[in-house]
């Protein structure tokens, strides 16, 4: 029997985003695994029926901030719960949100605590590095926990530049379920090249940028079709786009399918060659995790935890908002397609020795240990 909890903070389990899906694949791996530590959620912050309601979220928000914070208080009277685990972003209210918390955690719960970091914003963190005021609280935000966990090694070096303990920062990754994938197709180098976009459908992710890219390419190759998935991060966006690619003429090469999940998500990924995120920011893309470990060539900027994860011989990274480097990245896979179709199972068995979900809870639970029994 597990007597050992770890409370895990966050959004409802229901709620929409990535940190709810690394929270929801974390706690169902842990709490089904032969570990002494069981996993629990306790939700603080916004519900899911707000999430299309900006305005009226914000009005309310603080509101139920304060019910979650009683709410809590009474959750610490189980004398078995020996770890807090936050989830911040590099955002004001989440930093707000869990800062509050580690307040009345160091002075009245005085349990060990992790804090996972996974959204970031670049103009906020140097925000933080221009006050000293920002930095100090900052400072003493991080250095209160036991562990901080970050996406990338860019983020782990920007916090020990704030001043942040470096022997309690701890690089981790998202991930993908083994049983989801299965590797693309084997193809003839004649056939047509496939590429596929998965995510959220806006100008931030670089489909402006990559509708251009595509529009320099068909000049000289037009053996190829790039699929995107995904809903619009906004009103009347995936219109925009549309129109987009219909003035450009690339109707007939670069379709929008929507939004698909599950096994319909996996069996696109197992028809493509190459994925293409050429995103602005991120922090560890899910999508471009489950695309190499279904051994898809990547070509994505070198934001995030992409810097580290994409290398030569499994993509092309590119800077961010570069159309005609986005371009040339393009042709030049397209005329490696028949090494790209070749090396399929390498990327793939990289990506399953790295990003699969057991690799990262098992590196969790390593965590949980060292701060409660100091192993």
């Amino acid at each position: 029997m597990k007597n050992n909890k770890v409370l895990v903070l966050g959004n409802p389990l229901d709620h929409e985003g990535g940190m709810v899906v690394f929270n929801r694949g974390l706690i169902y791996t842990l709490n089904t695994s032969q570990i002494k530590f069981k996993l629990i959620h306790f939700t603080v912050g916004s519900r899911t029926s707000l999430f299309y309601y900006k305005r009226l979220k914000s009005l309310i928000y603080p509101f139920v901030l304060i019910f979650d914070l009683f709410l809590l208080a009474f959750k610490m009277n189980d004398k078995n719960i020996k770890i807090i685990q936050s989830n911040p972003s590099l955002i004001p209210v989440p930093l707000i949100r869990d800062g509050v918390i580690q307040i009345l955690n160091v002075f009245f719960f005085k349990r060990k605590s992790i804090i996972v970091l996974h959204g970031w914003k670049e103009h906020i963190y140097k925000s933080i590095a221009k006050s000293k005021l920002l930095k100090y609280l900052i400072k003493s935000f991080f250095n209160s926990a036991d562990t901080v966990f970050v996406l990338s090694s860019d983020f782990r070096n920007k916090l020990i530049k704030l001043g942040i303990n470096e022997s309690k920062i701890e690089i981790t990754r998202t991930f993908f379920y083994d049983k989801d994938i299965s590797l693309s197709r084997n193809l003839d180098s004649n056939d047509r090249i496939k590429f596929i976009y998965l995510g959220r459908v806006s100008k931030l992710k670089g489909i402006d940028e990559l509708i251009d890219a595509f529009e320099i390419v068909i000049k000289s190759r037009n053996d190829f079709e790039c699929q995107i998935i995904g809903h619009g991060d906004k009103h009347n966006v995936e219109e925009y786009f549309t129109k987009k690619v219909n003035d450009k003429k690339l109707s007939e090469k670069i379709k929008f399918l929507g939004r698909r999940d599950g096994s319909e998500k996996f069996s696109l990924l197992k028809n493509a060659d190459i994925y293409i995120f050429p995103s602005y920011m991120e922090g560890c893309p899910t999508s471009v995790i489950e695309a190499l470990a279904s051994g898809l060539f990547v070509i994505s900027t070198d934001v995030g935890a992409l810097d580290d994860i994409i290398h030569d011989g499994n993509g092309i990274k590119i800077k961010p908002k570069n159309v005609n480097e986005l371009s040339k990245a393009i042709i030049k896979s397209m005329r490696n397609i028949k090494k790209i179709r070749s090396i399929k199972n390498q990327i793939s068995i990289e990506a399953r020795s790295k990003y699969e979900i057991k690799k990262i809870s098992n590196q969790f639970n390593k965590v949980y240990l060292k701060i409660t029994d100091g192993k």
